[in-house]
């Protein structure tokens, strides 16, 4: 029966536990940096990478073979868009290739012989665009102002060719951009959002895998024992006091992430500054618990390198933001909804550039609280399963040969000799 005492006992574990936690993380620099220098640093840099937003007057020859009336209607046209300048006219393609070679413009248009009589005789007349592949955001804006040049002209030619069989007022079909959320439509503001999220995911990951790297090297160093880590808590009591440190720890990054930088960089900003900080509740937590489950993984400081940077790029991919989930197999698909910055970058763009409200994000706000109690229970179970059996286990080993850690570590460098008593000899003589 549980009784007043035993919850007063398990609070007070909790309590002990975060205060053991604070203290290790202020010793450890690395966690500092991991938990709140990356998490401050990492945002601004990404942001001013992808600044400008958008790109204009990209430098475009062309090369008219056609030389028509038409032809120079849609470089006029062409010109006087926001996104591309016309440098020059090239007298063939040869000449065109050998100006981008040199950097002196970033794309070409090519009119055909027989583009204006093709078309004046009702068929499809074709304008090609070579663009430099280099930057997607010069392709994106060659693309943008040739494809609405070539809509506007060919509304205009079709009213034009149906005047006296239908009364117009303009084109035939008038075309718009209305763009959502995203009204500068930039980069930036399409992708950082993403990113944001995953970059507090990924701190406080490698964070928590520091924590217990260092933890593991005390460990071999003090024959099995941690004295730095040493609470007497249960492991759920332990696991709960562990993430409560972190939500407050990552709390103002994340605020610092998901609000400020919006502001300075100016991102949409159409969710609520309340329910976004909400969303983020279970999803730190999710993270929190997510570490304490993958640290099992790291036994030193060089491995949270390699784990993280190996998956770091594979979380971004994931988030769809790149390519689309459903083009993905769907054991990616699967993969990826076991991740909490997929859910919570999802529904942190709809909410900031969509204007969605918290409610409208129910089912993904759900997930998060879903994957909280999935990786709680996975993380008690490591915890149980695998790590205090593992450090009873370097504690017997210890008891058995004082130096076995000692020569576990120099024999993972590569210099198990180092214990070598006629060596030791040598050294002393």
């Amino acid at each position: 029966m549980i009784t007043r005492k035993h919850i007063i006992g398990w609070l007070h574990s909790i309590v002990m536990s975060m205060k053991q936690e604070v203290k290790l993380i202020f010793r450890d620099e690395a966690v500092i940096i991991f938990f709140v220098v990356l998490a401050i640093v990492y945002p601004p840099l990404y942001s001013l990478i992808y600044n400008p937003e958008v790109v204009r007057d990209e430098a475009v020859v062309v090369v008219d073979d056609d030389r028509s009336p038409l032809s120079r209607e849609f470089t006029r046209a062409l010109d006087a868009s926001p996104d591309v300048w016309i440098k020059e006219y090239a007298g063939n393609m040869d000449q065109a290739r050998d100006l981008m070679a040199r950097k002196e413009c970033y794309g070409i248009v090519y009119f055909p012989a027989g583009f204006e009589s093709t078309v004046e005789h009702g068929g499809q007349g074709h304008v090609s665009l070579y663009c430099d592949m280099g930057v997607m955001m010069r392709y994106k804006a060659m693309l943008t102002a040739i494809t609405n040049v070539q809509m506007e002209i060919s509304s205009r030619l079709q009213s034009e060719k149906a005047k006296g069989i239908i009364s117009l007022d303009g084109g035939l079909v008038q075309s718009k951009q209305v763009p959502l959320g995203n009204t500068a439509m930039g980069i930036a503001s399409a992708v950082l959002p993403f990113i944001l999220v995953y970059v507090l995911q990924q701190g406080m990951l490698m964070g928590i895998a520091m924590l217990h790297a260092g933890s593991m090297g005390r460990r071999r160093r003090n024959k099995g024992v941690d004295r730095l880590d040493e609470v007497q808590a249960t492991p759920g009591a332990m696991l709960i006091g562990k993430a409560m440190v972190h939500l407050v720890y990552y709390l103002f990054p994340a605020i610092f992430a998901l609000h400020i930088i919006p502001i300075i960089f100016k991102f949409p900003m159409n969710g609520s500054f309340i329910q976004i900080t909400l969303l983020m509740f279970p999803f730190l937590l999710a993270c929190s618990f997510l570490g304490q489950v993958i640290k099992v993984f790291v036994n030193n400081r060089e491995g949270v390198f390699l784990i993280m940077a190996f998956t770091s790029l594979i979380f971004v991919f994931l988030t769809g933001v790149s390519w689309p989930h459903y083009q993905m197999a769907p054991y990616w698909d699967v993969i990826s909804r076991m991740i909490p910055g997929y859910w919570a970058s999802t529904a942190y763009v709809q909410m900031q550039v969509g204007g969605a409200t918290l409610s409208q994000v129910g089912h993904m706000y759900v997930a998060l609280w879903v994957l909280v109690g999935i990786f709680f229970v996975m993380a008690y179970l490591v915890e149980v399963l695998v790590l205090r059996p593992r450090y009873r286990a370097m504690q017997l080993e210890s008891e058995l040969d004082p130096e076995a850690l000692q020569k576990r570590i120099l024999f993972q460098q590569g210099d198990d000799d180092m214990l070598n008593p006629e060596i030791l000899e040598e050294e002393e003589d």
